[in-house]
Parts: structure tokens; C-alpha cells; sequence
């Protein structure tokens, strides 16, 4: 294999000049094209060459033909006539060599090679981006709806902003995509009809586009990488890199097994594509159900200590007791307390428009189990985030109608506003703490005492 080269290629069936100009210019460094992929090409390393390359299209051509067609053998009987030898295919896609410096185009009817092209189109490239594009949009639907349900938790939430940012972008480059192929048709037939050829699409803004494009993918996917090994685990790296490689081989495997049982191209679409569906889905199965036996932060950095508590009379339940260091406990609220069973958590998320801290003191269900606390700190980083939070955290969903958000005295924890909840017209131990900077979300088992509000206002700072 060390004569052996891969690259990653990116083409489009109306971008061909692009890929003939790549393959001289690679052949001239003494790399010649072998195989072509989807995005990985291999080239055979040699002695450098001036050659000329050619690609063109049929659309009989496929991945999932079990040979070469007989209309195809003659059309690369009537390309070897004409001083071109055959390389490699993908798909409808042809590519030829000639060791000539002016050979013989054997495309010469313009129109017919531009019909061709836009057949070969329709027939793989734009049904796979338009079908790409309906799961980007319904993705983006999804993210929306759960905005919608949870804006604070969405905005501070790195993993969700990424996997929204990356979706948006593919579907602007796959619009921009479209557009561009569309004004080419356009420029083309208004050529031919005046007695050209097809219009070269080569162009710097698309090149520009292109990479602008790719630069933001790599930066992301790189963030991505980072953030799940900072902050989930390695294992979760390793799980989201291998996936696409274990389906690809599936993928593959299905359809070279089915090529070798000499299956037609339809019946080896068909079957591949089911195999690729039910191998993601049992991937899928496999992540969630290690998660749920396993759990998926191997690598956290929380310190916790695992027992075993009784919850009915005959069954118990395994549970994770943490002992991460928070601001305000129940210890400074409430005294000492005998007991060894308090779980201490803390989790910090953060994005350039929200952090959100959070931090709860669980004891385990029992009838005299001694008191919890939550509370949330709020840090919205623009002006609009902090009004979209607030509205959010005030809101009372309609079938709650006996609940309710009050206003109390500023003065109580230094506010800016302040909101107590009342339920069925009772006074609770949850409140809504607004200041100029930052919002606290508290709550406790009960409404605190005067010295448990000083205590509140020195662990937290306000």
C-alpha cells in the first residue's frame, strides 16, 4: 500500500472541469487516479506524467450494477477507438486518460452532453440532497420545538447550539448548491442555443463559498471533539467517530456481497439501503442501552460513591451519591445534620449566550428524609437573553392554574425583581431572583427564615 495514495475529493456531476484540471495537474506530480469514491479517490503513486483527462456520464452507470452494462462496454469500446482509455466510474460519472496532447474529444454534441449531465442529476445527486435537506429541516424543526420548550437549557447548552449551527449551515450550502446548478443550466442552454459548449463552472466566489464552508465545518467538528472529551468522555469521542466508518463498511459490504450474488441494481439498492437503516438503528440500541447499564460519563471528573437503598419493603435501587463542591448547602441552612446519604451536584454549562450553574443537594427517598435544595444561577450574556429567560422562568403553563408567581419586597435579597410561588394561594420555598447581571432560580422545601436569607445572600454573593 505504499504505492498507494487517498484524497478527498469533492465533485459535482456540472463541476467536471474542476476534476479534470485536479487530475492532470495531480497526474503531472506522479499521482494517477485508480479508484473514485464518494469523497475518498485513491491514486497510485509513479513517475509524472503529462496526461489528459476526460469525465463524462451515462446514466445506465451505478454502484450497484453487478457489472458493466453492455451499453456502457460499447460506449468505453467507442471512448478507446477514439484514444481514451477507461480509469474508473462512480455511478453515472466515467473518467478517461489519453497520453496525447490534443486528443480527439469524443463528446462533441454539446446538447446531448448536457442533457446527459442533467439526467445523471435528477437520477442520484438531486433526489440525495433533497432528501438531505428534508432531514436537515426536520432537525431544525425539532431543535426549534425544543428552543421553544426550554429556551434556558437550550442556550447554554454547547452540544445543542453546535448540532443547530452544523444543520443550518449544510442546508444553506446545499440551497447555495442548488442555485449555483440551476443559473449553470441556465448559462448553458443559453449557450448551446447560440452554438456553444456547456459553461465551465469554475468560479472563485464558489470556491470561496467552498471553503468558507469547510472551515466552519472542520472548526466545529473539532469543537465537537473537544467538548465531548472535556465534557462528557473519551469513550463518547470514540463511539461518534467510529460510527459513519462501522456504517460505510456495512454499507459496502452489502453491496459488493450482493454484486458477487450477481443481484440486479434494484434489488441491491433496495437491500443495501434496508441493511445501512437497521444497522444504524442497532447502533443506536447499542449506544443507549451501554448508556443505561454503563452510563456514558466514563471519564467525568465528578467523585461519587455508589449504594444500594431500600425503596419498597421487597425491591431497593442502586444509586450515585456525588460529592461535588457547591456554593450553599443544606448544612449552612439548616445547622448540622446527622445524615451520610446527601448527594452533592454541580453542573456548569456555558455558550457566549447563557451560562447556566446548577446545583442540587439530594438525600434519598425515604419518609424522614432530611431537606433537598435546588437552585439555579442564570448569566445571560445579552440583553434579549436575559428578558427571553425571565419571561420563560415566569411562565405558567394553562393546566397549572393553581400555581403562581407573586412579586415580594426587592429589599429581601437586593433584588432588581423578585418572584415568590404560591401554591393553591400558599407561600412556597421557590423563588425567582432577578439582579442586574444574573437570575437565580431557588428552591427549597419551604420558605427560609431571616437568618437563612442572610445565609442565602453571603454563599451566593448577592
Amino acid at each position: 500500500m505504499k504505492d498507494k495514495v487517498k484524497k478527498v475529493i469533492n465533485f459535482r456531476f456540472d463541476r467536471y472541469k474542476d476534476i479534470e484540471i485536479k487530475l492532470e495537474k495531480l497526474a503531472a506530480k506522479g499521482l494517477f487516479l485508480e479508484e473514485c469514491g464518494a469523497f475518498l479517490w485513491t491514486f497510485r503513486k509513479g513517475e509524472p506524467k503529462s496526461l489528459k483527462y476526460t469525465v463524462t456520464y451515462f446514466s445506465e452507470g451505478s454502484v450497484f450494477n453487478p457489472d458493466i452494462t453492455d451499453n456502457q462496454q460499447t460506449y468505453f469500446d467507442y471512448a478507446k477507438a477514439a484514444g481514451w482509455n477507461f480509469v474508473t466510474q462512480f455511478n453515472q460519472m466515467q473518467i478517461f486518460y489519453s497520453e496525447a496532447d490534443n486528443p480527439i474529444p469524443f463528446e462533441t454534441d454539446e446538447k446531448e452532453k448536457f442533457d446527459n449531465i442533467k439526467r445523471c442529476m435528477r437520477k442520484s445527486f438531486l433526489p440525495s440532497i433533497m432528501i438531505m435537506m428534508l432531514v436537515c429541516v426536520f432537525n431544525l424543526v425539532v431543535q426549534f420545538n425544543s428552543f421553544q420548550l426550554n429556551p434556558i437549557e437550550f442556550l447554554s447548552d454547547p452540544g445543542r447550539l453546535f448540532s443547530a449551527a452544523m444543520i443550518l449551515a449544510v442546508v444553506i450550502y446545499e440551497v447555495y448548491f442548488l442555485l449555483d446548478y440551476l443559473i449553470w443550466c441556465k448559462r448553458s442552454e443559453r449557450s448551446i442555443a447560440g452554438g456553444g459548449e456547456c459553461v465551465e463552472n469554475i468560479s472563485m466566489v464558489r470556491r470561496i463559498v467552498h471553503i468558507i464552508f469547510m472551515s466552519f465545518f472542520l472548526a466545529g467538528f473539532g469543537y465537537f471533539l473537544y467538548y465531548l472529551v472535556f465534557k462528557i468522555s473519551w469513550f463518547g469521542v470514540f463511539l461518534c467517530i467510529i460510527q459513519m466508518p462501522i456504517l460505510l463498511i456495512v454499507f459496502r459490504l452489502s453491496i459488493n456481497y450482493l454484486k458477487m450474488k450477481k443481484a440486479s441494481a434494484a434489488i441491491n439498492k433496495v437491500i443495501s439501503i434496508t441493511v445501512l437503516i437497521i444497522a444504524d438503528f442497532v447502533y443506536l440500541a447499542f449506544i443507549v442501552l451501554f448508556t443505561i447499564k454503563l452510563g456514558f460519563n466514563i471519564g467525568a471528573d465528578s467523585d461519587y460513591r455508589t449504594v444500594v437503598w431500600p425503596v419498597t419493603a421487597t425491591t431497593s435501587h442502586e444509586y450515585r451519591l456525588y460529592r461535588d463542591d457547591i456554593p450553599l448547602t443544606c448544612e449552612a441552612l439548616y445547622g448540622d445534620l446527622d445524615y451520610d446519604y446527601y448527594s452533592y451536584e454541580k453542573e456548569i454549562n456555558s455558550t457566549l449566550f447563557l451560562t447556566q450553574s446548577n446545583y442540587r443537594q439530594d438525600s434519598l427517598p425515604a419518609k424522614d428524609a432530611p431537606p433537598r435544595l435546588v437552585y439555579d444561577i442564570l448569566e445571560p450574556q445579552f440583553k434579549f437573553i436575559y428578558h427571553l429567560a425571565k419571561n420563560h422562568l415566569l411562565e405558567i403553563p394553562q393546566w397549572r392554574d393553581d400555581e403562581s408567581y407573586e412579586p415580594i419586597d426587592n429589599k429581601i435579597f437586593g433584588t432588581v425583581e423578585a418572584y415568590q410561588q404560591y401554591y393553591d394561594d400558599t407561600p412556597t420555598g421557590e423563588y425567582i431572583l432577578l439582579f442586574e447581571k444574573k437570575i437565580i432560580v431557588l428552591n427549597m422545601e419551604e420558605p427560609p427564615t431571616t437568618k437563612q436569607i442572610s445565609i442565602i445572600k453571603e454563599k451566593l454573593r448577592i
